[in-house]
């Protein structure tokens, strides 16, 4: 009788501690799962800062191109058709 409770003394230890530890690699998993989304974050926001940052540069050159002559004609050439194609449709 004494080697059945001391069995299940020692499974229930077992289990237990089992479990306390589940839970502590559980806790770290979390906090570097949560680090990386801030990270994550952090990219998302510094890449859309520089995709604005690219899309004012592109414009900025379309524009100092629109002011030379040749191709002042070809953008408002191709402006044009743009707005055609789109009315046609």
């Amino acid at each position: 009788m004494t080697a059945l409770i001391l069995a299940q003394t020692l499974f229930y230890l077992t289990v237990s501690l089992a479990i306390i530890v589940l839970g502590v690699l559980l806790g770290i998993a979390t906090y570097h799962f949560i680090a990386i989304a801030k990270n994550l974050r952090k990219l998302s926001a510094d890449l859309d800062k520089a995709s604005d940052d690219v899309r004012k540069n592109v414009e900025e050159i379309m524009e100092r191109l629109s002011t030379l002559p040749l191709f002042s004609f070809l953008l408002k050439n191709s402006d044009a058709k743009k707005t055609l194609r789109k009315g046609r449709k």
